[in-house]
């Protein structure tokens, strides 16, 4: 009997909402390709809403009520970040969904898809234990601690899985491809390549020659990107390394211990 009424139930919100019923993110993370609505249909109204305020990562945050109600339509252009917040094993953890804007016919409201989700560890205020603010105060985190921080976070194991390093991030792209994700790329020459599910990872300091899973992160992001297109023009400022969550990087031997600088002593006159 309980079957049957779930399944009506089912049929009654396909038959009231179809879009949402039908929705479907563009990879398995869950949350690209998703629109604004079935996003907040998916995990609830967004705890803040924020703006970017420069072209730093300076943002400014406002109550959802108030964002919805007079805020994005007093700024010109505005496209707020949807943000929830979390605590997982006594971590602060923000998500940030931001949005693509495509054009709806015969309407003057664009539809939003989420394009890229900003994933934050914070340490919150030690007088007031708040996290928000302009700007976030950073948490490090070992690598191996991020997939129990963020369930959504499942990278290949793979000795080959493409992985690649730059000066201000890993990018970690994963054995899954999507036509669909060209609705989320501004790149030129978009349809000549093909788009995967990425990790881009940030450290407060530059991560080491080496990557192990000791390594600490305080960011990461859930992007779209091309391996074809990092091979193509990328090759300048990615330079391609072992994957750091594969068996082979787990067999290969810690790595040796940085020199340790000597003290100069001082030569005094005879």
């Amino acid at each position: 009997m309980r079957a049957v009424v779930l399944l009506l139930a089912g049929f009654v919100a396909c038959l009231v909402s179809p879009e949402a019923a039908l929705a479907e993110a563009f990879f398995s993370d869950g949350y690209l390709g998703l629109t604004q609505e079935e996003l907040r249909a998916k995990l609830g109204p967004p705890h803040k809403i924020r703006d970017r305020s420069s072209a730093l990562r300076v943002y400014k945050y406002y109550p959802y009520d108030e964002w919805e109600n007079v805020m994005k339509d007093q700024i010109p252009g505005a496209m707020g970040e949807d943000v929830y917040l979390y605590v997982r094993d006594k971590i602060h953890v923000r998500f940030s969904f931001q949005y693509a804007k495509e054009e709806k016919a015969n309407s003057d409201t664009p539809i939003l898809i989420v394009k890229l989700v900003d994933i934050e560890f914070l340490s919150p205020d030690p007088l007031t234990g708040v996290v928000e603010g302009p700007v976030a105060v950073p948490l490090a985190v070992p690598l191996k601690d991020i997939p129990k921080l963020i369930p959504e976070f499942k990278p290949s194991p793979a000795d080959d899985a493409p992985t690649y390093r730059s000066n201000l991030f890993i990018i970690l792209l994963q054995n899954e491809t999507s036509k669909a994700a060209l609705r989320l790329v501004k790149e030129r020459n978009k349809e000549e390549y093909a788009w995967s599910l990425s990790y881009r990872l940030y450290a407060a300091e530059p991560f080491p020659p080496r990557i192990t899973l000791n390594e600490n992160v305080t960011r990461v992001e859930i992007a779209v990107d091309s391996l074809q297109l990092i091979k193509d023009h990328y090759r300048l400022t990615h330079e391609a390394m072992l994957n750091p969550f594969s068996a082979k990087a787990a067999a290969l031997p810690p790595p040796p211990e940085p020199p340790q600088k000597k003290i100069p002593r001082p030569r005094y006159a005879p």
